[in-house]
């Protein structure tokens, strides 16, 4: 059984959400542009048809307690969690942190392969050099 839970806020130009999902496997964070400002039957359109494709990022382990609650209870909290949102209007800074660091991630993968290539290049070149120098003396 898996915890999901949307958060859709503004930011900067853009209506932006951020899924949340908790399960037996961790934590993980997905963010969908949405552009202009959805409505509720958008939202809810999206998660029905477009949930499945959704990237989350790797799990990060997190330990909690799955348990049943009575369904009015879930009820009143979900309620009470949807005022605090429109208190704040921002996701919630452990989604922040999970985002944050997949961005650093993804920041390191690209820059070790984009020098790779920088490198592969550089020798490529080098040998090509290399190669119009020997065809230069090869008539003396």
């Amino acid at each position: 059984m898996a915890i999901v839970k949307a958060t859709i806020f503004f930011e900067k130009r853009f209506w932006v959400g951020t899924f949340e999902r908790t399960d037996k496997e961790g934590y993980t964070v997905a963010r969908h542009i949405f552009g202009a400002e959805p409505s509720d039957s958008e939202v809810h359109e999206f998660v029905l048809n477009h949930y499945v494709k959704l990237k989350f990022g790797e799990a990060k382990k997190v330990s909690i307690q799955i348990q049943r609650m009575n369904p009015k209870r879930v009820q009143r909290e979900v309620r009470r969690e949807m005022e605090k949102m429109k208190e704040t209007s921002k996701p919630s800074t452990l989604a922040q942190d999970y985002m944050r660091e997949e961005i650093e991630k993804k920041k390191k993968e690209k820059k070790s392969i984009s020098s790779a290539e920088k490198q592969a290049r550089k020798d490529e070149q080098f040998s090509l050099k290399q190669e119009k120098r020997k065809e230069k003396h090869r008539g003396h």
